[in-house]
């Protein structure tokens, strides 16, 4: 008879341990982000090459959906992918540029830490690589001059607005919620003649909507 009661009592401990456990696990989740008007040097603007507002287009809110796999019950990888409804440019000549809004996307690769050093929740340390401004591809039409420098002609290339970031970020999370504040960096984008650091701050919430 105590066996089976033993059994009994030991069971619903043993499926909260496997409830809570991270390792060997994929979690999918999905979440909102907010980018903060970014930060660069005041002087960058003067030499900007762009025909559209940097900050306008690198700034407001963001949808994320993403997958991280936990080699251990605290250390994780993930991927993630971020759309955005935002300012973009759909043509380029000389003198003046066409931009209206359309979505853009993001790509993003991190290794992620949970410090158990709370009583409740966790203390959430990321780091990696994102590839930003995904489908900002526009056309960019120039003069062709004749030896005399008069215009012969035009020539219509592709262009974009496509950089690379390290991201860091740190926050908190509790149970399957997770709210965290970074920042992403870059000293080479297409929005200047040389190269400025350029900081996009955000802030950013998501949840584990499936794990398996």
């Amino acid at each position: 008879m105590k066996k089976p009661l033993i059994f009994l009592f030991l069971l619903p401990l043993y499926l909260v341990a496997q409830n809570n456990s991270r390792e060997k696990n994929f979690f999918l989740n999905l979440g909102a982000e907010f980018r903060i008007t970014p930060i660069h040097k005041s002087g960058d603007q003067a030499v900007a090459t762009n025909f559209i507002n940097p900050d306008l287009q690198n700034s407001g809110p963001v949808l994320n959906i993403g997958l991280d796999y936990f080699f251990t019950q605290n250390f994780s990888v993930g991927f993630k992918n971020s759309v955005r409804y935002d300012l973009i440019t759909t043509h380029i000549d000389e003198t003046s540029s066409e931009t209206e809004r359309g979505l853009m996307f993001g790509y993003h690769f991190g290794f992620n830490y949970h410090f158990q050093i709370f009583k409740k929740g966790d203390l959430l340390v990321n780091a990696g690589l994102s590839l930003l401004n995904r489908k900002s591809e526009y056309a960019r039409t120039e003069p062709i001059f004749n030896e005399e420098g008069d215009v012969v002609g035009s020539k219509t290339s592709m262009d974009n607005y496509n950089f690379s970031a390290n991201k860091i970020s740190v926050g908190y999370g509790k149970g399957k919620s997770k709210i965290m504040m970074g920042i992403y960096i870059s000293r080479n984008t297409k929005y200047f003649e040389g190269k400025a650091t350029f900081m996009v701050p955000f802030i950013s919430y998501s949840i584990d909507i499936a794990k398996f």
